[in-house]
């Protein structure tokens, strides 16, 4: 564990500052507010738009990376020499697809690709890392945690109330051919803020004031979300509803049981009819490979996008295409260089993407992170011994299920600040569960020296005496996790 004094260091609030400055500023790329010009965008130029262009500096990344590599920099530093099995397995979980990627960047310079294009390819790659680092320096003070939730969430507050003057004042209150409202990668920020009041909601129900008080926050906060129409994001959260149950205490899944049924039911029946009545073709028909195999027409450009991908895993099905090159163009797609240039090498389906460039390892590295984190979170929900924990199990399940959709639909692999809020909130939560088996591994070495009655104490979850323990007292366990 840390020292207590090390709570007043410069390093937390330093992080903390950088995660809330992140969220409150835009970025000017992601064309915040559409034709509306936010002041929010032209401050956040500084921090998300490239040194060379805003600084003169002749450095190929903004601020926020530079930030953002100084800050794990000082924590590996720092930190570096603890042998901690979590550790350990959270720089495994780190590297996986940064490895995958610098392997699938040596065998497209081994066929001749390009070097320059390999690296705007992979620009954001190494956020991943970096922010699950900096998350599990947060962990290690769970309290941290706790400190950059109720950060999120009352900048979300804020956010909330300026889209909707955009929307009200600005846009008379229609949103016509409007995309969006506030951009993409705002929905994970709002649905992670959403989830955040609901429990606060959900478990304040004695105190009718903050139940009030949280409940209005989430109304505040929905309605920008449903305007922002990130369906990505719905399905995300939809995901995370569904699969809430499996994170659940044991007592507290029984009480709810009912209701989950009902919304496993109900959800299973949406998801059949998106399938039965999607768009998408069902049969390619038994024609020639070629251009020829679909009809055009009846695609949109993400499904030609994904067909092309396809093809080029097909084509190099054991080390892919490498980076530095683009994704072969059986179907061409429509040019849209005039407002992104990559448009046939970096797709929209990252998921698609790692593995038509990197191969098998590479979907492989992806699928194995997010599965490593998502079993941390669902064993820190089901060891929960209080809300604390519970919520930031909940909080995880959000933001993987939300960055799992976006990897799979959208650029959610290359959105630096989605890599930002999964570090903090998935990376964070493996010293967490470090914490959790410590102590109750500390409590059945106390239960044994000192046998005596069941604890009768009442738990925040209904969990019954049998499966509850003491805390150990300060200074009393000094393993580091």
């Amino acid at each position: 564990m840390i020292d207590a004094r090390q709570n007043s260091s410069m390093l937390p609030r330093a992080i903390l500052i950088l995660l809330g400055l992140s969220l409150f500023l835009d970025i000017p790329a992601a064309r915040a507010y559409n034709e509306h010009s936010a002041w929010t965008a032209m401050v956040g130029r500084f921090l998300f738009h490239g040194i060379h262009e805003v600084y003169g500096i002749p450095l190929s990344f903004t601020l926020f990376e530079v930030l953002s590599y100084g800050l794990a920099g000082l924590i590996a530093i720092r930190w570096g020499t603890q042998r901690s099995r979590f550790w350990l397995i959270l720089a495994l979980s780190a590297l996986l697809v940064p490895v995958a990627c610098a392997l699938g960047t040596l065998t497209g310079i081994f066929r001749g690709n390009v070097l320059a294009l390999a690296f705007s390819q992979l620009h954001f790659v190494p956020m991943i890392p970096v922010w699950l680092i900096i998350g599990y320096y947060l962990g290690m003070q769970p309290v941290l945690l706790q400190k950059a939730a109720r950060l999120l969430f009352w900048i979300c507050i804020w956010r909330s109330v300026y889209a909707l003057y955009v929307f009200l004042v600005i846009y008379e209150g229609r949103m016509g051919t409007r995309e969006y409202l506030i951009d993409h990668p705002t929905s994970v920020t709002l649905a992670l803020a959403l989830g955040y009041a609901g429990f606060q909601a959900f478990t304040q129900r004695a105190d009718r004031s903050r139940l009030l008080a949280y409940a209005g926050a989430f109304g505040l906060m929905l309605w920008p979300y449903i305007l922002n129409d990130r369906r990505t994001s719905f399905v995300g959260l939809m995901a995370a509803l569904l699969l809430l149950p499996f994170i659940l205490p044991k007592a507290f899944r029984l009480r709810l049981r009912a209701t989950f049924r009902w919304a496993l039911v109900a959800g299973t029946l949406l998801i059949a009819y998106k399938v039965v009545y999607s768009k998408a073709p069902t049969n390619l028909g038994e024609r020639e490979y070629g251009s020829d195999l679909i009809d055009v027409g009846n695609l949109d450009y993400r499904q030609i996008e994904n067909f092309n991908l396809m093809i080029g895993v097909i084509e190099r099905p054991l080390l892919g295409l490498g980076f530095g090159t683009r994704f072969p163009q059986a179907v061409p797609l429509p040019d849209i260089s005039f407002s992104f240039e990559l448009f046939d090498a970096i797709p929209h389906n990252t998921m698609l993407y790692l593995w038509t460039f990197a191969g098998p390892f590479g979907i492989a590295a992806l699928m194995t992170a997010s599965c490593m984190m998502m079993v941390v979170l669902s064993r820190i929900g089901q060891l929960a011994r209080t809300k604390r924990e519970l919520m930031l199990a909940f909080l995880g399940l959000i933001v993987v299920t939300q960055w799992g959709m976006y990897v799979s639909f959208d650029m959610g692999l290359l959105e630096s600040r989605t890599s930002m809020l999964v570090g903090v909130f998935a990376g964070g939560l493996f010293p967490v569960y470090g914490r959790i088996l410590v102590e109750q591994s500390y409590a059945k070495y106390q239960k044994n020296l000192q046998p005596g009655p069941a604890m009768r104490s009442e738990h925040p979850f209904g969990l019954p005496p049998s499966l509850q323990w003491q805390r150990p007292q300060t200074g009393a366990a000094r393993t580091h996790i």
